[in-house]
């Protein structure tokens, strides 16, 4: 069987559409079912005869906004691949300036023992990658930090992630459910051309919904830390919350795969939550006071 060509310089003229934003891949955004090339920007892997690969779809299988999502899925007429080349790819108008970027997405993956699934961000012109996150068939997560592979956090299966790469001057940062799991450094510091949700062509599959550029919510520890301090004391094991004015509403916590872990209702402006039921790790605690929820990023040790 013949390898499959990755086509990465022959972009095809298509209809303009939003530079930033959420795509959710409804019908109301313009999307329809079916194979995803040419809709919207986006295109897919060449088949090395001039066509291109049928199997990256939208799908009504299963989202977590709205119906639909977009579905990357095993080519099963070619052998697998030596890296993830096989997916579908979202193509800028015009590039998105790499500093103090960020781009997100939701991602579902249906089995490990499978194919390696890659998050990337691409300049064509510069034929680089800027950034990757990729889920390997083991249970590990990589990303990319200079010119080499680092790896960071598990995963699990049919599970869904949210996974973000925020692009800074020279350094990029990778989270997981909004954790960060990685700060390395920005080697290729090109714009994005294109973003890439890709796949080598070894069995499984992989739902991806709500993929958003310059469209994100602040990251852990960015927002305005005027609204609460909070501290957490690693000998008593509890974490501690302060506000000058605004009383808390509830504490959520949740593991690095997603999992909750523990919810507590909150009624003051100065609240203590035990943490000793825990196991030690890293947590991302999602805090609402007033009319926002926050998140912050707590390691138990």
């Amino acid at each position: 069987m013949k390898k499959i060509t990755l086509v990465l310089l022959a972009l095809i003229s298509l209809p303009s559409f939003a530079q930033e934003g959420t795509i959710s891949f409804e019908s109301s955004e313009g999307y329809s079912l079916g194979d995803i090339y040419t809709q919207n920007g986006w295109t897919v892997t060449g088949d090395g005869d001039g066509g291109y690969v049928t199997n990256q779809v939208i799908s009504d299988e299963m989202a977590t906004d709205g119906t639909y999502s977009l579905k990357i899925d095993n080519e099963p007429a070619f052998p697998g691949q030596q890296s993830p080349v096989v997916g579908a790819f979202y193509n800028y108008t015009s590039p998105i300036p790499y500093l103090n970027s960020t781009y997100s997405a939701d991602i579902y993956i249906s089995e490990l023992g499978g194919a390696n699934f890659r998050f990337g961000t691409v300049n064509i012109t510069e034929g680089f990658f800027t950034a990757i996150l990729e889920f390997d068939w083991q249970g590990s997560i990589w990303v990319l930090d200079g010119d080499s592979f680092v790896e960071t956090i598990t995963w699990s299966d049919m599970t869904w992630y949210n996974i973000r790469i925020e692009i800074l001057a020279s350094t990029i940062k990778y989270y997981v459910n909004d954790v960060e799991i990685h700060e390395g450094a920005l080697d290729s510091p090109f714009d994005t051309e294109q973003v890439r949700f890709s796949h080598d062509n070894y069995g499984g599959y992989a739902f991806i919904d709500n993929f958003k550029t310059n469209d994100e919510d602040l990251s852990v520890n960015e927002f305005n830390n005027k609204t609460f301090k909070h501290f957490y004391n690693t000998s008593t094991d509890v974490l501690t919350l302060e506000s000058s004015d605004i009383a808390f509403s509830n504490i959520s916590l949740f593991n690095l795969l997603g999992q909750h872990v523990m919810s507590k209702d909150l009624n003051q402006t100065t609240e203590t939550v035990d943490l000793s039921n825990l196991s030690d790790g890293v947590y991302l605690a999602k805090i609402s006071i007033g009319n926002t929820t926050q998140s912050v990023k707590i390691l138990k040790q």
